[in-house]
């Protein structure tokens, strides 16, 4: 390190940044109350007609997301994003990475 001086700032710096833009935080970090309200608009907002009120599926074929695996954020961005056919549409032109993250705060912390 002696050769660039200050080099582990920020390498460090660019680790953070990946980190954060590939949601790996979001598998192990408890989310916030802001995280989860911020969560349960976008939510609202996209899934509620078909996952629920509170994440309470109103049939037997939708997932109830209160029982999804609290720690697969990879399988759960990839559902929000490419979608589950036939049923589930992909949200990959309405959502973006942030977006995904909060719902993963409100699937992981919600009701």
């Amino acid at each position: 390190m002696a050769a660039w001086p200050g080099l582990a700032r920020p390498c460090l710096c660019l680790a953070l940044l990946c980190a954060l833009g590939s949601g790996a935080w979001a598998q192990s970090a408890p989310p916030t109350p802001q995280q989860i309200d911020d969560g349960r608009q976008v939510y609202e907002e996209f899934c509620m007609t078909c996952h629920g009120r509170d994440m309470v599926a109103p049939g037997v074929v939708i997932p109830d997301l209160r029982k999804f695996s609290k720690d697969d954020f990879p399988r759960f961005r990839t559902a929000v994003l490419d979608g589950k056919p036939p049923a589930m549409p992909g949200w990959r032109d309405k959502l973006g990475n942030e977006d995904v993250i909060l719902l993963w705060a409100y699937v992981r912390g919600g009701p």
